[in-house]
């Protein structure tokens, strides 16, 4: 790669594992500079030990997405070193334990809500903002929303509600933004093998429940969910905004 032009920038949320750490890893590869915001420490600083190379350019910054302040901070830095970037994925999220809704904390549905919804609307929010200060000639937002973003499941209320506003967040965003050039996609993973999903992956009545749903029989890797996130970031999508792409292994057309 010529070091005479810029590397574009991913700013990735949830960054530091699952299909977060996935999309990091893609984007490196494709050599863009990548900026991972994650509130794992610990995960972060690993990730960047891992994979920080004089190939790769990799930046993470620990932080709570749920903290509009320190969302705002992040991208009002990248505004006053005049650094644009060009794609925002979010795929930061909680899937809770399963209740019904009388049995539901108040406070688990607030935490769910503020992590898979608020703070996907902080960095589309901040990312925006960054994009029209700059004036950029293109951009693309990829949100992770869950195939729960489409249809309901029982005892899953939060995570559905807050997985169907994702959907609708970004559907608004692609008709906000297209004059600009700015596109926003959303995508439905299914089961993933994911340090989120370690526990439910080790029941195995729960995961034979599941595969029957799914005629491909298996999980996806997070790799695999990133190649989605990657082609839907790149020039190769430039005419597709505004859409949801389930990645299910066929489980919403069973």
């Amino acid at each position: 790669m010529s070091t005479n032009k810029p590397q574009p920038l991913a700013v990735i949320t949830g960054g530091a594992s699952g299909i977060g750490l996935g999309a990091v890893k893609r984007f490196l590869k494709e050599g863009y500079e990548v900026l991972s915001l994650d509130a794992n420490k610990e995960a972060g600083d690993k990730s960047i030990n891992d994979l920080k190379s004089d190939t790769y350019k990799l930046n993470f910054t620990h932080c709570d997405i749920t903290s509009h302040s320190q969302i705002e901070s992040i991208f009002n830095a990248l505004l006053e070193e005049k650094r644009p970037a060009k794609v925002l994925i979010n795929c930061a999220g909680i899937s809770p334990a399963l209740n019904p809704l009388h049995e539901y904390s108040v406070d688990e549905w607030l935490r769910t809500i503020d992590i898979n919804l608020h703070g996907t609307f902080y960095a589309c929010r901040e990312f925006l903002k960054l994009a029209t200060a700059m004036n950029i000639e293109e951009g693309a937002i990829v949100n992770v929303a869950s195939i729960m973003g489409t249809r309901a499941s029982a005892a899953q209320a939060s995570y559905g509600a807050s997985k169907h506003a994702v959907v609708g967040l970004t559907k608004s965003i692609a008709q906000d933004y297209a004059t600009m050039n700015i596109r926003a996609n959303a995508i439905g993973p299914g089961v993933i093998d994911t340090p989120m999903n370690t526990e439910l992956m080790k029941d195995e009545n729960v995961m034979q429940y599941l595969l029957q749903r799914v005629p491909m029989k298996r999980v996806a890797s997070a790799d695999e969910v990133a190649n989605l996130i990657y082609f839907l970031a790149s020039s190769e999508a430039s005419y597709i905004t505004g859409s949801y792409y389930p990645i299910d292994g066929g489980y919403l057309a069973s």
